[in-house]
């Protein structure tokens, strides 16, 4: 896989896209990480847009932009209803990157236990069953984000399951399914 720097320069050479300066890392609440990969990114660049003249491109949210994605992406519903949202699993999820000005967000899971992993969140799938996974981490969704351009949506190529499924193998859920002894 390729590496944050060598994704980075490779978009800094691309005609049309614009790399940030570096201004700073997101705060995030206790309890929460930032992944290492993003961590990298953010000492790196500041944000950066691929190809923001085309209505396929995509913004990689600046710190500052790096916000709750029920914030963003469930606005009215979480201005009217917060109890509905706060201490659910969909709190450790943060936007890292929109198309256009919405609806299509992709975000990113700060929880410990799903530490990376990024999600399809638009709007009417954003922390359901129906919301996707995307990627297993930054890198591999700035990859595939850079690679893909215009083609169809790089997950339709790929299937890591669902928000709130339980897999093992992506530990999606902080706790264990239970293992039945068959006869």
């Amino acid at each position: 896989m390729t590496t944050i720097s060598e994704i980075i320069a490779q978009v800094g050479q691309e005609h049309g896209c614009v790399i940030e300066p570096p201004s700073g890392l997101p705060s995030l609440p206790q309890g929460l990480l930032l992944p290492p990969d993003l961590h990298e990114f953010y000492s790196l660049c500041g944000g950066m847009d691929l190809f923001p003249e085309e209505d396929w491109g995509w913004r990689i949210v600046a710190p500052s932009e790096f916000l709750r994605a029920d914030h963003v992406i469930l606005e009215g519903a979480y201005q009217d209803h917060p109890e509905d949202f706060d201490g659910t699993v969909s709190e450790g999820l943060y936007v890292i990157a929109v198309r256009g000005c919405g609806p299509d967000y992709i975000s990113i899971d700060t929880h410990p236990a799903r530490l990376g992993r990024c999600f399809d969140s638009y709007s009417g799938d954003h922390a359901t069953g129906s919301s996707r996974v995307v990627a297993l981490n930054f890198t591999e969704m700035l990859q595939k984000l850079f690679e893909n351009r215009q083609g169809v949506s790089f997950w339709d190529n790929a299937f890591y399951g669902y928000f709130g499924w339980p897999d093992e193998r992506l530990k999606l859920q902080a706790r264990p399914s239970l293992k039945v002894d068959l006869p």
